[in-house]
C-alpha cells in the first residue's frame, strides 16, 4: 500500500509540474512528521487548483495566509508551534493549523461534490514508516 501511495505521488508530481512552477524544487514534496505517521504533501498537486475549499483558485496565500506576494514564504512552524502550551494566544498550534487548512479544505471540497483527499481517516494521510 505504501509503495502505491509513493508511486501515485510521483506520478502526480510529474503531471502537475507546470501548475507548480513557482514552487522551489526542494519544497515540491514535503514530509511532515506526525505522531500517527508522516504526512507527505505534494505542493504541485495543490497549487493552481480551481474551485476547491471555497476559493476560486489556490494560490500561495491560500495556505500561506501571511504571504503578501513578495519575499520569502514562511514555513507553518515559524508561527504555529508544536506545543499547545507554547502557542501564542489566538494562534492555533501546528496540529490544529494543519488540520484546519488541510482536512477542512478536503471536507469542504467533498461537500461540494468534488473529489478531494481524505478528511476523516487519519491513516490515509499519516503513514507509519516501517
Amino acid at each position: 500500500m505504501r509503495i502505491l501511495v509513493i508511486f501515485s505521488i510521483i506520478l502526480l508530481s510529474v503531471s502537475f509540474t507546470v501548475a507548480g512552477s513557482e514552487i522551489p524544487a526542494d519544497k515540491n514534496i514535503i514530509v511532515f512528521p506526525g505522531k500517527l505517521g508522516d504526512v507527505t504533501f505534494l505542493h504541485s498537486l495543490h497549487s493552481g487548483l480551481e474551485n476547491v475549499g471555497g476559493v476560486e483558485k489556490v494560490e500561495c496565500s491560500t495556505c500561506h495566509h501571511t504571504y503578501e506576494g513578495e519575499g520569502a514564504v514562511k514555513a507553518c512552524g515559524d508561527c504555529h508551534v508544536r506545543s499547545k502550551k507554547a502557542a501564542p494566544a489566538g494562534t492555533p498550534d501546528l496540529k490544529k493549523a494543519f488540520h484546519f487548512r488541510c482536512r477542512d479544505c478536503h471536507k469542504y471540497t467533498m461537500e461540494q461534490g468534488k473529489h478531494a483527499g481524505p478528511d476523516k481517516k487519519c491513516k490515509l494521510c499519516h503513514i507509519k514508516n516501517k
